[in-house]
């Protein structure tokens, strides 16, 4: 892996962390306002930072693929969570954080592939 690539990685890995604090300190019994927009645009703009990672340094990747199987893999969609609860928000956030620190760990171990189903090869 290269230097740039792991320097990236580091600092979105970090980010990610500092959201998955807040996300799992919020009160699942009190409404967050603006939470359901924040938590959903902003576990998009990490898995966009590390598509942007990757994509500079594996050019032959294509974007959309290499986004595809960041945020594609995410098990559990905001509106398959019933309600506006915020329980909803906490679930959806938590699960797409998860999800591109997922991501991160294969890239980081070689095993990150855009093409491999789930985005990332079972090397076992």
């Amino acid at each position: 892996m290269s230097e740039h690539l792991d320097t990236e990685l580091s600092r979105i890995y970090e980010r990610c962390i500092e959201q998955v604090r807040t996300i799992a300190a919020l009160d699942p019994t009190k409404p967050v306002e603006d939470w359901d927009q924040y938590t959903c645009t902003s576990a998009n703009e990490f898995a966009a930072d590390i598509e942007m990672a990757w994509i500079g340094t594996h050019p032959e990747h294509q974007s959309r693929d290499t986004y595809w199987a960041i945020m594609g893999g995410v098990p559990i969609e905001r509106e398959s969570v019933l309600g506006d609860s915020p329980t909803r928000y906490i679930t959806y956030g938590l699960t797409s954080f998860g999800r591109v620190l997922q991501c991160i760990e294969a890239m980081r171990l070689g095993r990150f592939d855009p093409h491999a189903p789930g985005g990332i090869r079972n090397d076992e």
